[in-house]
């Protein structure tokens, strides 16, 4: 017993070392990173040296009321496509820890990476990262805003935004300015400094592209001395007039869900695979390989496949559906890998996904982890907890219990667990649906059960745990592969884990569903002239659906399933029609045009 208990570690959930990152040793100016972006301050006395020029959006822009500690907002429109690196974007993610992304929500929290670096969140602008708390507790006069213009200019604001722990006052913003492409750090206020100080993995300032890999840093930790950030400090980014590099880079942007997260399968149901699949680069490529591999947690492959994609422009996504489906005879673990192949690819990293796919059989335990914690973790503070996303593999399902992993640090204490809808901001965890204090007196599975099931039509639901009292409970955590990345953190508010790549948390369900699960049959109408486009697709909310050669006879268009029933039929207004996905099950669909012989166009449905 003393072994087993010595084995797991226990581990404070509160800032940590790692290896720190390198900084520019020029003080002013810097740069050019591999593709030509260089940075000038208004520290500098020389030509095209930035003025400091506050431009205040309080009161002005739209507030963003959701950030708190350690979550993001958004995305947000920029309001006009801006040029960034070789490519443009037009939405943001704003992250509570003094940064934005253009579209990636992973949280970026303590321990902070270096910028650049490929790990994720990628594709960000690093103001103050560092652990900032937007609570009102710690930031009683704290605000932050975003405001555009609409045609060529762009701002986030932070407003009197207090360190975690330690105070401070930071007031700063960025400006995005599509007339010469230019990125604006301001400075307005700083004092105080982060938890531990200012250090490699408590504070980073700079900017990166798409997969991290390029990039500058301004200031990491307290290095270079000369790049302390300071009242009426005015950092600019801006890009070369041209550049001569050329990137071939493809890869898999996510797939079978929107974050390429773990999912589950029913044994003797046939699963459909699908990816959607990016050129990163700044080149047209040709066609090129994406397989779809199934193995066994000892490697041993059960299925294998693969398709050719389309040739890409840069920045060009397709949605792939793989004609093939695998039927599933043996409950367990399993791995599904999914991966491109271009000859001359220079980014290996995103062009391979790995899932956790779970095969059960109804009545199901719907877990991420093996059954036994490799380590505990705790917040310090009362409010800190985990939580899993699940996506049922049917619809309806009934939950009809709920456990966790918990244990007691040195005294008892009494969380609660409890069951969210997936109807909070961007999906995160809404509405509760059940909830039930438990009483952790040492480490063990405490379930708790609704005295009525709790119904899952559509979506998702998380199963989390919430603390009531500081650095009580410990909470049990997994990190043998494969990991689920279906995560979350909840500490003021909620966001995607800053972990889950490292390790599950130990949160079950157990659900039943509806007596009966039909073998899927694709439809396989007759090819015809019109042809649809569906974008996006994948898709959560709404998409639009495009007749591309219209003969002016067409009417409608018609939704069939996976078994070839008509689940919806769309009235069509100018050769379009919008498609709400929200009550829809996830999974592949096909839309053909209505009393036609067409062929058919794959929706995929994704919660």
């Amino acid at each position: 017993m003393l072994v087993a208990i010595l084995s797991i570690a226990l581990v404070a959930f509160t800032p940590g070392g790692i290896a720190p990152s390198s900084a520019p040793a020029v003080l002013g100016g810097g740069g050019p990173d591999t593709y030509g972006y260089k940075y000038l301050d208004s520290d500098t006395t020389g030509s095209g040296a930035p003025t400091y020029n506050w431009v205040s959006i309080k009161g002005v822009g739209t507030e963003i009321t959701t950030l708190l500690d350690d979550n993001t907002a958004g995305p947000f429109s920029v309001g006009f496509n801006f040029p960034y690196y070789w490519y443009n974007v037009n939405s943001v993610i704003v992250g509570s820890n003094g940064y934005i992304t253009f579209g990636d929500a992973t949280a970026n929290a303590s321990p902070f990476k270096a910028v650049p670096s490929t790990q994720k969140p990628n594709n960000q602008l690093a103001m103050l990262l560092s652990d900032l708390d937007c609570t009102t507790g710690a930031s009683p006069n704290g605000s932050i805003w975003y405001w555009s213009n609409g045609a060529d200019s762009f701002i986030v604001e932070y407003d009197s935004i207090a360190f975690w722990s330690t105070g401070g006052n930071n007031t700063f913003q960025v400006i995005l300015t599509k007339a010469d492409s230019s990125i604006t750090f301001q400075y307005k206020e700083q004092s105080g400094a982060p938890y531990q100080g200012w250090g490699a993995t408590n504070n980073q300032t700079g900017i990166e592209n798409i997969s991290g890999a390029i990039g500058l840093n301004y200031l990491s930790g307290a290095t270079p001395s000369g790049n302390l950030l300071h009242p009426d400090l005015a950092v600019r980014f801006f890009p070369p007039d041209s550049s001569t590099l050329q990137i071939h880079d493809v890869g898999i942007r996510n797939a079978m869900n929107d974050r390429s997260g773990g999912l589950f399968a029913v044994n003797g149901r046939p699963l459909s695979f699908w990816a959607v699949v990016k050129n990163y680069g700044n080149q047209s490529e040709a066609a090129y390989q994406t397989h779809f591999k199934v193995t066994r947690q000892n490697n041993a492959v059960v299925f294998s496949d693969s398709m050719m994609t389309m040739a890409s422009a840069p920045g060009e996504t397709e949605s792939l559906a793989l004609g093939s489906t695998w039927r599933p005879v043996t409950n367990g673990t399993y791995i599904l890998k999914i991966y491109t192949r271009l000859a001359g690819d220079m980014l290996a990293a995103n062009d391979t996904v790995k899932l956790e796919l779970r095969v059960v059989t109804m009545p199901a335990l719907l877990s991420y982890d093996g059954g036994t914690p490799g380590s505990m973790w705790y917040f310090y503070s009362a409010g800190g907890g985990w939580g899993n996303r699940f996506v049922p593999p049917v619809y309806p399902c009934s939950v009809q219990s709920a456990r966790v992993y918990l244990g007691m640090r040195s005294v008892p204490s009494s969380p609660y667990i409890a069951i969210f809808d997936d109807n909070g901001p961007a999906g995160t965890p809404g509405d509760t649906l059940y909830k039930a204090t438990v009483n952790v007196a040492g480490d063990s599975w405490f379930t708790v059960t609704p005295s009525s099931p709790v119904v899952i039509g559509e979506g998702a639901f998380f199963v989390a745990a919430i603390s009531v009292a500081d650095s009580e409970p410990t909470f049990g955590m997994d990190s043998v592969p494969p990991l689920s990345f279906q995560k979350w953190e909840h500490f003021g508010g909620w966001s995607l884990d800053r972990d889950a790549g490292v390790r599950d948390f130990m949160a079950n369900a157990t659900i039943s569903g509806p007596v009966g699960i039909f073998e899927s049959v694709e439809p396989t109408p007759a090819p015809a002239p019109a042809r649809i486009d569906v974008s996006p697709s994948p898709f959560r909310g709404l998409t639009t659906l495009r007749l591309l050669n219209p003969t002016g006879a067409e009417k409608a268009i018609e939704l069939y399933d996976a078994t070839g029933s008509v689940v919806r039929t769309l009235v069509l207004s100018r050769d379009r029609a919008i498609l709400d996905g929200r009550q829809l099950a996830d999974g592949v669909y096909f839309a053909r045009v209505a009393e036609a012989e067409a062929p058919v166009a794959k929706v995929i449905v994704t919660h």
